[in-house]
């Protein structure tokens, strides 16, 4: 007998639903398309890690080169004369006695640093100058022993190390005291008679106008920062005898692997480093034969910056630094050289 369909379901074999082969069939699309997801994902994410990586690399740099850029064009300033007559008051006996008497510029080649489990090859590089604009000393000293009046203490504090210039003669000397009633403060130039070199006098009664400068001697290296594990660029200034760079410096920036340095080296000037043309005729090392401290008129800087998350890449990359051979990492971090070459404008004025 032939049974009429319900009214209500014209269509019986529509509502028996899919089939196994059509549920395994979107099953797979559906994975595909989890998948391509999925890669899409795992590839932004990387190139993200690549990117940020690299902007941070270059940031570090860019940092490092400035901060030293900075201290390398005012080292060699004593005053408004560069050839004034410069002596140095601190006692060679004080736990701060800094040696202004040596070369403007001097470097260290090839020391070692490590950083974790991983050992550098870098170099360091030390300037000594005065900074910044100075104060004018407000009235005449009545001696060379007397005290040193200035109108305002500005940035300066007891135990500071300072510099008074008249643009003929410079004193070096540490400031043992402040004092007197506003607006007039005094300077004392420290008074220990122990050291021959050294004496309570500065070497003349300095006139109304001389100036003065905070006198800095700043060293750059390369050690572990914060992180043990990353290496960073130190700064220590003005150092303590028992003082060092790497194991006392401020930490400035991260990331920053190695530093080499190269002397621009003025082979026309003489001995004294003058009558030549003030232009760099070889860049060596520190430890270069022949070199003449008194004849270099500018830098070369390298910084080697690595970035600070590692499984950047899919493999090692190779890298040059300072030298025509391919270094090969073992790890797979991101690593960018930044050099500068800097004129030492108090060297070649």
């Amino acid at each position: 007998l032939n049974k009429k369909p319900s009214p209500h379901c014209p269509y019986p074999r529509s509502q028996q639903g899919i089939t196994l082969i059509e549920l395994m069939i979107a099953l797979v699309i559906g994975l595909l398309a989890t998948g391509a997801m999925l890669k899409v994902y795992v590839d932004s994410s990387r190139l993200y890690r690549f990117n940020e990586g690299l902007a941070r690399i270059q940031e570090n740099g860019r940092f490092g080169l400035e901060f030293i850029r900075r201290d390398a064009r005012m080292a060699g300033f004593w005053g408004c004369y560069r050839d004034a007559d410069l002596t140095n008051r601190i006692s060679t006996g004080s736990a701060n006695y800094i040696d202004f008497d040596a070369d403007d510029v001097t470097g260290t080649n090839d020391d070692s640093a490590t950083i974790g489990e991983f050992i550098t090859i870098t170099d360091s590089i030390t300037f000594s100058g005065a900074s910044g604009g100075g104060l004018a000393v407000s009235s005449d000293m009545d001696l060379p022993s007397s005290p040193v009046s200035v109108s305002n203490l500005g940035n300066f504090q007891t135990g500071d190390t300072l510099l008074i210039s008249d643009c003929e003669t410079a004193d070096i000397f540490q400031v043992t005291a402040t004092g007197g009633s506003a607006p007039i403060l005094t300077l004392e130039h420290e008074k220990d008679s122990s050291d021959v070199n050294t004496s309570s006098e500065l070497s003349k009664a300095y006139t109304s106008g001389s100036r003065l400068y905070p006198a800095r001697q700043i060293t750059f290296c390369i050690a572990a920062g914060a992180d043990p594990e990353q290496p960073s660029l130190r700064r220590l200034t003005n150092p303590a005898s028992s003082e060092t760079c790497k194991d006392d410096g401020d930490e400035l920036v991260e990331g920053i692997e190695n530093i080499q340095v190269l002397f621009g080296e003025d082979t026309d000037a003489d001995d004294e480093g003058t009558n030549g043309d003030g232009t760099a005729n070889r860049y060596v090392d520190s430890d270069a034969s022949g070199l003449d401290m008194d004849r270099v008129v500018s830098l070369r800087i390298f910084l080697l910056a690595r970035s600070l998350n590692d499984n950047l890449t899919t493999e090692p990359s190779p890298y040059y630094f300072v030298d025509p051979v391919a270094i090969t990492p073992t790890d797979k971090r991101l690593r960018k050289v930044f050099t500068t070459t800097i004129t030492l404008r108090n060297k070649t004025g």
